[in-house]
């Protein structure tokens, strides 16, 4: 029974489970809460489906959180929102449009504002304008915030576009070619509001032709890119190598495109193009695909061609990647030694920096099973720009984590979370840290309580910090531990406390949690112990943070009271 409850409380709520779940949640024990918000959504309480799925899409359990919003979404509004918000996180925006409209229907006003961001997105302007009329007319403020930004954005696509019909007419190239430069700077904006889309595509057209130049076809090229629209990006860089022949803008930037999307042979095609037109850009460029195919002399030669031409642009290590050129030269040859060593000594030579070797060795391992070492080295050779690597690890990440993971496979589940981060994708990368913090892996954990106390579930954060100490994040158990001494928790709190006291062996003690251990060993009467430990965090740490980092607490009034509480008042 939770800490809150009493048996009258829990006899009460036998007659209205909704009320009691309401009052649990205004208290803060979420954990006690959930079962009797089932109970009440089972009965037709929609408002507490509502908080139940709210609760288990902030706890990262997405499939359970759209079962529980599916309950209600056809007679509930919220609930309608929230389930198409989940899916349109997804990916699935069909199914998002769908229970928007029911939302909408059934009389949401952020349903209705939602369709209309969607219907922007997907391209149908009119749609769009219509559908946040009718959100503002419901009295939604977000509806209002969107129809101001739509014009702002459609104001700034006017602005570029007279600015470019103003210059092309006198002659202005250069004020014409800013103008296109900073229209295909505003990704976001093209993003939500899809047809400019097209405006911006015959801009960036009408001023390469007026000035005869290959820029804006590129910055096309680029923005489209950006937006998706790979093939047709494709074509108009295509289109300015064609066009312009005896510049190397187009043919470098379709090779770095085309390398980052793992077309290796497009990708040296355009990089040798940019490169025989003398462009030192696409010379590193090439020298690295070179490297990382494994064709040293070639690599050496590009790199060598690169320090001749750049001149006084060079601004990168020339010396240092003949250098590397060269280890993994020497580890490759090493790596046809007896199988016995072979292992071995690719893990040396990857261990002492040498990029192929750690691909090499990430791909043996893959093929002996040794899944999560093998996720650690392709991770390791892609983050120094081996595609092939980077391509590598997405399929073993794939292949083994979309099936339910094991312990051994954890590793595995955070490596493709962290790389979500990276990816500025935090639903998706939420669902994977979440995954392996459930499967025990602390430094996930410690992402998930911290996320957890954004959200205001302080329970779930409590339980994500205790098990980040316990697996290895040592001073998450001071943030654990304080949670657990405010609601009185004094001997569960204590070891965590300890943990991050002590640290690890390469870490100092942190000092904070000298004051929250003193206060849970007074919480167990155990004074002459809270006394010494409050005495640390005098001599420490004069001032300790509270839960937020705002409010402070002065040690020495904590130790005051209990050396009152022993008596030794005149200390």
């Amino acid at each position: 029974m939770s800490e809150f409850a009493s048996p009258t409380t829990t006899e009460n709520s036998m007659h209205d489970p909704a009320a009691y779940a309401r009052r649990l949640m205004d208290r803060g024990d979420i954990d006690a809460a959930l079962p009797w918000l089932e109970r009440a959504g089972r009965a037709g309480d929609a408002s507490c489906v509502r908080t139940l799925a709210a609760v288990l899409r902030d706890r990262g359990e997405y499939e359970r959180a759209e079962q529980w919003y599916r309950v209600a979404a056809d007679r509930d509004g919220g609930c309608a929102f929230g389930l198409a918000a989940l899916l349109e996180k997804s990916g699935d925006t069909a199914g998002a449009a769908r229970w928007y409209a029911r939302g909408a229907e059934l009389g949401s006003a952020e349903c209705r504002t939602a369709e209309a961001l969607l219907s922007a997105a997907q391209g149908r302007r009119d749609e769009a304008e219509r559908l946040l009329e009718e959100a503002l007319a419901l009295g939604d403020r977000t509806a209002a915030h969107a129809l101001e930004e739509m014009e702002r954005f459609r104001a700034f696509v006017r602005r570029c576009e007279d600015m470019v019909a103003e210059a092309v007419a006198g002659g202005d190239h250069a004020t014409a070619l800013d103008a296109v430069a900073e229209l295909g700077r505003d990704v976001a904006g093209f993003r939500a509001y899809a047809y400019f889309q097209d405006d911006a595509v015959r801009l960036f057209d009408k001023v390469a032709d007026a000035a005869d130049d290959d820029r804006p076809l590129v910055w096309k090229g680029r923005l489209l890119e950006r937006l998706d629209r790979w093939d047709e990006a494709r074509r108009a860089l295509e289109e300015a190598a064609r066009r312009f022949p005896g510049r190397p803008y187009a043919p470098f930037t379709l090779g770095v495109l085309c390398r980052e999307r793992g077309l290796v042979g497009e990708a040296e095609h355009w990089l040798r193009r940019g490169a025989a037109l003398a462009d030192a850009s696409s010379m590193w460029e090439l020298a690295g695909l070179c490297l990382r195919q494994r064709r040293f002399a070639e690599a050496r030669d590009w790199y060598t061609a690169y320090g001749e031409h750049a001149g006084d642009n060079d601004h990168r290590d020339v010396e240092g990647a003949l250098e590397r050129v060269e280890a993994q030269r020497r580890a490759a040859g090493a790596a046809t030694a007896a199988d016995a060593g072979r292992l071995d000594g690719l893990r040396a030579a990857a261990e002492g920096g040498a990029p192929g070797a750690a691909a090499e060795l990430a791909g043996l391992l893959e093929e002996a099973g040794r899944f999560a070492e093998a996720a650690r080295w392709y991770g390791m050779a892609a983050e120094t720009g081996d595609v092939a690597a980077g391509l590598a690890l997405g399929e073993l990440l794939y292949g083994r984590c979309e099936a339910e993971p094991d312990e051994a496979d954890v590793g595995l589940v955070e490596r493709a979370g962290h790389l979500l981060l990276i990816a500025n994708d935090a639903f998706n990368a939420e669902r994977w840290l979440r995954r392996a913090a459930r499967l025990g892996h602390g430094k996930a954990a410690w992402w998930c309580g911290d996320r957890s106390e954004e959200y205001g579930d302080v329970q779930e954060a409590e339980r994500m910090w205790a098990l980040a100490a316990r697996r290895g994040v040592a001073w998450c158990g001071w943030p654990a531990g304080r949670s657990m001494v405010r609601r009185g928790a004094y001997a569960e709190a204590e070891p965590l406390l300890r943990l991050a006291w002590d640290g690890r062996h390469d870490e100092p003690p942190l000092h904070e949690a000298a004051y929250w251990l003193g206060l849970s060993l007074r919480g167990q009467d155990r004074l002459e112990e809270a006394a010494r430990w409050l005495r640390t965090a005098v001599e420490v740490h004069h001032r300790v943070r509270s839960a937020m980092g705002t409010a402070q607490f002065d040690p020495r009034a904590a130790l005051a009271e209990v050396l009152d509480e022993l008596n030794r008042r005149e200390e």
